[in-house]
């Protein structure tokens, strides 16, 4: 048995060595080029391939991931711009807004007025119009350099002045007040008088003899001698004029030029009476 399980076993053991012949022999044999062995050849001309398959599919894996970073990083990137854009819109929006109040408050009010002295823009927030009191509430007050006496204007002519001060408000005597007085004149004539308030929304203009020639629409400004307002503000026009002849004076009615009994927007003049003389005694 022995015998006969050797001779079967010895073509294989025969062949095991002539495989490992082989393959020893082409280990160390070499390619034309001479710088491989010819096993290693075969081994890599197989493994090639699929290395180069795999690496190309390692890089594309690669690229993808890489390539969705840097998309996530353009996204957030472009979030980022688009929410700076919505902030500079928005400010210039905002800046145009101001820059347009501004010019309308300024065409309404006429801030270009009177260009030699300084003014403060004011808002109305109530208004008393009774028979014989006539007065407004502003928001500004002796925190923002309002005092007493202080003149109101807006672009179309005087409204009163301030006569009591508050931190943060001030109460404006209109001129249609029947306690109101102003130093008024006839742009045309030139002739002088005083502007009294009368409980009809408007005014009347006092003391101008009855010998002056006076035209329904004439104007009147004022003189700058009042102490309160400075000379050649708009006051009013000529509403009607009636003569007595019993009497040395003119009864004249003014409709005041600035919309007194419904304006909302107006500014306050910063100079004061002792501003006003100085003024006069320069001139």
């Amino acid at each position: 048995m022995s015998t006969n399980t050797a001779q079967h076993k010895a073509p294989l053991l025969l062949g095991l060595l002539l495989l490992l012949q082989v393959l020893l022999m082409s280990w160390n044999a070499r390619t034309q080029a001479g710088d491989q062995s010819v096993l290693r050849a075969w081994v890599m001309a197989v493994i090639t391939p699929v290395a180069k398959g795999t690496g190309w599919t390692i890089d594309r894996v690669t690229g993808f991931f890489d390539g969705f970073a840097e998309l996530r990083h353009a996204r957030d990137e472009n979030v980022q711009l688009k929410i700076e854009i919505e902030r500079l819109t928005q400010e210039r929006d905002e800046a145009v807004e101001k820059a347009a109040v501004k010019n309308n408050l300024e065409a309404e009010l006429g801030l270009r007025l009177l260009p030699r002295f300084r003014s403060l823009a004011a808002s109305v927030v109530s208004r008393n119009i009774a028979v014989w009191f006539r007065r407004l509430t502003i928001d500004r007050g002796s925190m923002d350099g309002i005092k007493k006496d202080m003149p109101v204007l807006t672009s179309s002519g005087i409204v009163g002045r301030v006569i009591e001060v508050g931190p943060n408000s001030s109460f404006v005597q209109l001129i249609t007040d029947r306690y109101a007085g102003v130093g008024a004149m006839l742009q045309q004539s030139r002739e002088m008088g005083e502007i009294r308030g009368q409980e009809n929304s408007r005014c009347e203009m006092k003391a101008v003899a009855a010998s002056v020639d006076v035209q329904v629409g004439d104007k009147i400004i004022t003189t700058g001698l009042d102490g309160i307002y400075p000379k050649g503000l708009p006051v009013g026009t000529v509403e009607s004029v009636e003569n007595d002849a019993n009497a040395p004076w003119k009864k004249i009615l003014v409709k005041p030029s600035a919309p007194v009994d419904r304006v909302e927007h107006v500014f306050v003049l910063l100079i004061e009476p002792k501003d006003l003389k100085a003024l006069e005694a320069f001139k």
